[in-house]
């Protein structure tokens, strides 16, 4: 359910961000590619002249190059290959020029940090800059240390072999953002998506819960749901101190002094639940008692919603039935993973299918009048039952069964 930011100041801070997207050109041929097409027709002569000694391009002339790539890709003759996506992707991407697609990226890059510039420097100084790094990272083949006010606070990453842009906001850097800002920034962005969200509440006062508090919770079943049970791990440490120096038979016990901690989940299955003792970590002197809990979410299995950047509470409160009394007056969202597969992969087929054969069935029923039927048994006739795309050859989720044992319609 999307909604503007609550009324009430936000309890739950943003701890950490990472998100990708892609220039408009790259987001066609992700689409493309999922067709498993290549693409035959000879690339732009434009193209073909780029070289990656033409790093200091200026924008105008990037977007005459990004118009270029959209008329050559709408009129380019594709193959129905029928291969992978992976692979397609990559023969469309050397197919046009890595080098030019990769300063493509780039340039979206050096947009995206004036945009933030613009909107987020109220006295008019520039806070946001990148420098330069050795190298890509996280499968990217360029990469630069974001930097907010002159301090490093996240990275950023660009290529076109991995799919675009990538920013991480670190937690540090987060502190300095103004997320209902950022939100406007990034809703625009060709083919945006949040990988990682990291989500913490505060209790300086170590009243209103602990780490030793939510372990007896998940004893009570408030971190379990229907699925396979979570990972947990309990960290207690301290001091063995004497009990009593003047008994006879010396006793020790163990005082977890210098900290706990508890963890649930694995960030293998996209969340994880985190609670430790931050006044201990900091050695703050004016919060002792401080305590920390945090939901770390991926988009491992699902898609983490763009209302999370505007009202964190209610996404912190529906990660588990633990946390949902935590904040107040909020009702909590649950981030769903995606129920099946199934699903997923077949409205992929079918937009797949849309692209690749849409305009050849459009003009066979509405030019030659020939009815759905006859065109589904003429493009279908060749095949044995048996002969459907790879990725839906799976065992089906029961609930997608009808009565009769066929499989729910698609649409």
């Amino acid at each position: 359910m999307m909604r503007g930011p609550s009324a009430m100041a936000n309890r739950v801070i943003h701890d950490y961000l990472s998100f990708t997207w892609s220039p408009e050109s790259l987001v066609r041929m992700k689409r493309l590619a999922r067709t498993g097409a290549i693409i035959k027709t000879p690339r732009p002569v434009g193209v073909e002249r780029f070289s990656g000694a033409d790093s200091e391009l200026n924008r105008a002339f990037m977007a005459e190059m990004a118009d270029m790539l959209d008329e050559a890709m709408g009129s380019a003759e594709c193959i129905a290959a029928g291969v992978d996506y992976n692979d397609a992707y990559n023969d469309i991407v050397h197919h046009y020029g890595v080098q030019l697609l990769d300063a493509l990226c780039c340039a979206e890059v050096e947009a995206f940090v004036q945009e933030l510039n613009e909107e987020l420097s109220p006295t008019g100084v520039a806070r946001f800059s990148y420098e330069a790094r050795q190298g890509g990272m996280y499968g990217y083949s360029r990469s630069a240390t974001l930097k907010i006010d002159a301090a490093n606070a996240g990275v950023v990453a660009w290529g076109a072999e991995n799919g675009g842009c990538l920013v991480s906001i670190s937690g540090a850097g987060c502190v300095a953002i103004d997320f209902a800002r950022l939100h406007g920034i990034v809703q625009r962005l060709p083919g945006f998506k949040i990988t990682r969200v990291d989500l913490a509440l505060d209790d300086y006062e170590g009243v209103a819960f602990s780490a030793a508090r939510f372990r007896e919770m998940a004893l009570e079943g408030l971190f379990s749901g229907r699925g396979r049970p979570p990972k947990y791990t309990y960290i207690e440490s301290g001091h063995i101190n004497l009990i009593d120096p003047k008994a006879a038979k010396k006793r020790y016990g163990m005082v977890p002094d210098l900290g706990c901690s508890f963890y649930v989940g694995a960030r293998e299955s996209g969340k994880v639940f985190r609670a430790y003792e931050k006044g201990r970590q900091m050695q703050s002197q004016e919060h002792p008692e401080w305590q920390r809990a945090e939901v770390e979410i991926r988009s491992k299995d699902r898609e983490i919603p763009l209302d999370v950047l505007l009202n964190p509470d209610a996404y912190f409160a529906g990660a588990y039935p633990a946390l949902a009394g935590l904040v107040e007056q909020v009702e909590p969202e649950r981030i769903r993973t995606f129920k099946n597969l199934f699903r997923v992969d077949r409205q992929r087929s079918i937009e797949a299918a849309a692209i690749q054969a849409g305009r050849l069935i459009n003009y066979l029923a509405r030019w030659e009048g020939i009815s759905p039927g006859d065109i589904c048994h003429r493009l279908t006739s060749h095949l044995g039952i048996d002969d459907i795309p790879a990725r839906l050859k799976r065992p089906v989720n029961y609930e997608l069964l009808s009565t009769n044992g066929t499989i729910e319609p698609a649409f």
